[in-house]
């Protein structure tokens, strides 16, 4: 399991709708929760199949700012195999790709 926290210059409904539309990954849920006063709780969860570790890796993604900064916190799960828990990368590239996605607005 990897995890990556971030600050982006956009809203949250800004970059959960460039994360749906970029990443490639399977939709798998997606809810949102509104706070009134343009405060937003969203999270967006993601599937993607691995060949090489043959697996199903997991990507959830909560966008959030109720410290009036747009904060996203991304985090992978469920790709590693085997008693020694390897996962040969594909957490961290769902990681990567998120990132790669909104790079231009991370603060």
């Amino acid at each position: 399991m990897a995890t990556e926290i971030f600050t982006v210059k956009i809203t949250p409904l800004e970059a959960q709708k460039m994360i749906k539309e970029n990443i490639d990954a399977d939709l798998v849920f997606s809810d949102s929760y509104n706070l009134g006063d343009d405060k937003f709780i969203l999270i967006t969860t993601f599937e993607k199949y691995y060949a090489r570790n043959n697996s199903d890796a997991g990507l959830i993604v909560v966008y959030e700012n109720t410290t009036e900064k747009t904060v996203i916190k991304a985090t992978s799960t469920g790709s590693a195999i085997g008693v020694l828990k390897i996962d040969w990368g594909a957490g961290g590239n769902l990681l990567k790709r998120v990132k790669n996605i909104l790079a231009e607005y991370i603060i």
